[in-house]
C-alpha cells in the first residue's frame, strides 16, 4: 500500500514494512589489516600462523552483483543467486575481505578465502540457507535509512533484531556482521541534534548476537587509547535495554579496495561498510586458525564475539567497553 501513495527514489531498496512504517536499506585493505594487526597471521608474519583464509568460504550480502571478473578474485566468487546489476559497493567490500593482492596495497583480510555474494532482497531466508550449509561468517554492510525511522525505533529491539538473533540461535556457529550505518555526521537527524549522534543504532545493529561494526582511522602503530580516532560518521549506541553496541571497531576511512568499473578498477571508501568487511575477513582467519590446530571443527560464534571483544584493544576517551567504540579496536 506504501508503494502506491509514494515514490521510492532509485537508489533506495524498500525493505519492509514495520508497524506500519516503511523501512529502507541504503549502502552504508591494507591499512585494514595492519589496524587490526590480521598481518601478523599470514606467511611471514610475527605469529608465524600461515593463516591466508584458503578454504574459508564467506557470505557477503550486498546491494547488487560483485563483478566476479575482478583481477583480484581469480575465480574465488560465488554467486548465491541471480542479481545482475553490477554492485560498486558490494566489489568494494567483498575486495575488503578476499582480494588476492594483484595491487598489494588492496590485498583484502583473508586474501585466499572464497566469497558467495547475494543481492539483499532476500537476504533473511538466503542466510539461512547459507548457515545450512555450515559457513560460518557473512558481511552486511547496509542499513535502515536513519531519516525514515520514528524515533522509537533507534536503539529498539525489534522484529529486524529478532530474526537475525534466531537464525544465529538455530546454527550457533554462524556469525552476522553488520556495519553500525553513518548517520552521526546528518546534522538534521534528531538524534544527532537533541543526542549528540548517540541512539542512533537501528534494526539489525541491535540485534544481540550479531556484531555490529563501528568505524575508526587507520592506526599504523597502536600506542594507547589514543592512537584509535573515530570517523566523523559512526553511529554510536547504545540499545534501549543498554547493551554495549556497536561492539567493535576497524578501519573505515579511506579504504581502497576493487571497485566495478572494470577488471582492474579501484577506489577509496570510507563508511562503517568499509570497517564491517574487515572484521568478517579476519573471523575467517581466526576460524581457519582454530580449524589449523583442532580439525574437523570451529568455533562458535559466541566463543568468536567472546574472543574478539575480550581481546580488543583500548579505544577512545572512557575505559573500558563504550558505547563509541564498543570493546575498543580489533586486534588480530
Amino acid at each position: 500500500e506504501y508503494l502506491k501513495t509514494h515514490s521510492v527514489p532509485d537508489s533506495l531498496f524498500l525493505a519492509r514494512i514495520v508497524d506500519g512504517n516503511p523501512i529502507f536499506y541504503a549502502t552504508d585493505n591494507f591499512g585494514s589489516g595492519v589496524t587490526m594487526r590480521a598481518n601478523s597471521m599470514y606467511p611471514g608474519g610475527t605469529l608465524g600462523l600461515n593463516v591466508t583464509g584458503a578454504n574459508m568460504v564467506v557470505g557477503v550480502w550486498d546491494g547488487g552483483k560483485v563483478r566476479d571478473t575482478h583481477v583480484e578474485y581469480a575465480g574465488r566468487i560465488i554467486f548465491g543467486d541471480g542479481a545482475s546489476t553490477l554492485s560498486p559497493h558490494g566489489t568494494h567490500v567483498t575486495g575488503t575481505i578476499i582480494a588476492q593482492g594483484v595491487s598489494a596495497s588492496r590485498k583484502g583480510i583473508a586474501y585466499q578465502a572464497t566469497a558467495k555474494t547475494y543481492e539483499w532482497t532476500n537476504d533473511i531466508n538466503e542466510m539461512i540457507g547459507f548457515a545450512a550449509e555450515g559457513f560460518l561468517v557473512s558481511n552486511h554492510s547496509y542499513g535502515n535509512i536513519a531519516a525514515n525511522l520514528q524515533t522509537y525505533y533507534f536503539g529498539n529491539y525489534n522484529t529486524q533484531s529478532m530474526e537475525i538473533d534466531n537464525v544465529m540461535n538455530t546454527y550457533p556457529y554462524y556469525q552476522v556482521v553488520k556495519s553500525a550505518g553513518n548517520d552521526r555526521s546528518t546534522n538534521t537527524l534528531s538524534q544527532v541534534q537533541n543526542k549528540g549522534g548517540y541512539d542512533l543504532l537501528s534494526g539489525v545493529s541491535t540485534a544481540k548476537n550479531v556484531l555490529t561494526i563501528a568505524a575508526v582511522e587507520q592506526v599504523s602503530s597502536y600506542s594507547g587509547p589514543d592512537s584509535v580516532v573515530m570517523s566523523s560518521f559512526s553511529n554510536f549506541g547504545p540499545t534501549d535495554d543498554g547493551r554495549i553496541k556497536p561492539d567493535i571497531s576497524a578501519k573505515g576511512v579511506d579504504v581502497s579496495s576493487t571497485n566495478s568499473t572494470s577488471n582492474t578498477a579501484y577506489t577509496d571508501l570510507s563508511g562503517t561498510s568499509m570497517a564491517s568487511p574487515g572484521i568478517t575477513g579476519l573471523i575467517a582467519l581466526l576460524q581457519k586458525h582454530y580449524n589449523n590446530l583442532n580439525a574437523d571443527t570451529y568455533m562458535k560464534s559466541a566463543t568468536v564475539r567472546g574472543l574478539l571483544c575480550q581481546s580488543a584493544r583500548e579505544a577512545g576517551l572512557n575505559l573500558g567497553p563504550d558505547y563509541e567504540f564498543g570493546w575498543g579496536l580489533a586486534d588480530g
